[in-house]
């Protein structure tokens, strides 16, 4: 009955009253009043009365709070995920924000980055092992900044780092993130503050979990993703950072190279390689903090190696301590 009958009735007249006060406050009534199963089953009638409301109703508050309720649903009734699934919840989402910024050219970016901050947490509450749908999340973010210059709203800009923070809080591990195509895509549109930041973020997030990245293909990513404390950013003045805080920001990039590791020699010969060619971009006074700590990692691999051949080089040849030598001469000449 309230499928068939008593929503598509409220929401006929929800719509046609005009009043964006009222619809808000319906809209909100609705959400709150009636139970999570009663919205799980009629989602998708639900969803499509968003994009008919006035252009002036907050939708991204209230669109919120239905999927914050409904993550909470699925986190504290874990026997209700496959309904989940079965009524395609996800999409439904998805599709239902799109919609509404598609109704509402002008709506903020603040605005619409909440949205998909809501659905990102959504995401990762109820399909948590659907990495595609994460990354597909921050590819809808991208597609409606693209276009647009850096960030300059510290409101859009702080709902961004909330965006990136939340894979990282969930997982626990860099790796997964390093997964998500679309994760540096987002990084992009921060500006030269919030990406040092969120690189801080990230390299926190790394040390609290003792995170070890233990490929040169993640570590080149990963360097991408934190660039903003490897070297000057285009636009960045020098004096804009107070120097405390620039020799935490470098030690904690000293820190984050002894989480860089693996136990073959050859891989890990190219580990230092990765790491030395992007320290040394960062210019004189970062190298005063990060060469040591490549140094001594570099020093370690050759004491595991001291029983080989020390005169054989070459590029495909093995990891050899002439070939770990030659690296330290070039940084630190």
């Amino acid at each position: 009955m309230y499928k068939e009958t008593v929503l598509p009735r409220i929401l006929e007249q929800v719509v046609n009253c005009k009043d964006d006060l009222a619809q808000f406050y319906l809209m909100d009534c609705i959400i709150q009043v009636f139970p999570d199963e009663y919205h799980l089953q009629t989602l998708e009638t639900l969803l499509n009365a968003f994009p008919q409301l006035q252009p002036s109703v907050d939708i991204k508050t209230v669109l919120s709070q239905l999927m914050d309720r409904l993550s909470n649903y699925a986190a504290s009734s874990p026997e209700v995920l496959p309904e989940f699934l079965q009524v395609e919840a996800f999409a439904k989402f998805s599709n239902a924000i799109g919609k509404v910024i598609e109704a509402q050219p002008d709506m903020p970016v603040v605005g619409a980055v909440t949205l998909y901050v809501s659905l990102l947490t959504f995401t990762l509450r109820v399909h948590p092992d659907r990495l595609d749908y994460v990354d597909q999340v921050l590819g809808a973010c991208v597609k409606k900044l693209s276009g647009k210059a850096k960030l300059e709203d510290s409101r859009a800009t702080k709902q961004i780092v909330a965006l990136l923070s939340a894979p990282l809080e969930k997982y626990s591990n860099i790796v997964t993130a390093l997964e998500l195509s679309n994760y540096p895509r987002v990084m992009d549109y921060l500006d030269n503050a919030t990406t040092k930041v969120m690189a801080v973020v990230i390299i926190q997030s790394i040390m609290k979990n003792t995170t070890c990245i233990s490929t040169s293909d993640k570590i080149e990513a990963l360097f991408d993703l934190i660039k903003g404390l490897i070297k000057d950013m285009d636009g960045a003045q020098d004096d804009e950072l107070d120097e405390e805080d620039f020799k935490e920001e470098q030690n904690s990039v000293a820190r984050l190279i002894h989480m860089l590791h693996n136990d073959e020699p050859e891989e890990m010969l190219k580990i230092l390689c990765t790491v030395q060619k992007h320290i040394l971009q960062g210019g004189p006074k970062r190298l005063t903090f990060t060469v040591p700590s490549l140094v001594f990692s570099a020093l370690k691999l050759v004491r595991r190696l001291q029983s080989q051949d020390g005169d054989v080089t070459g590029e495909d040849v093995p990891a050899t301590p002439k070939k770990i030598f030659q690296i330290l001469h070039q940084v630190l000449s």
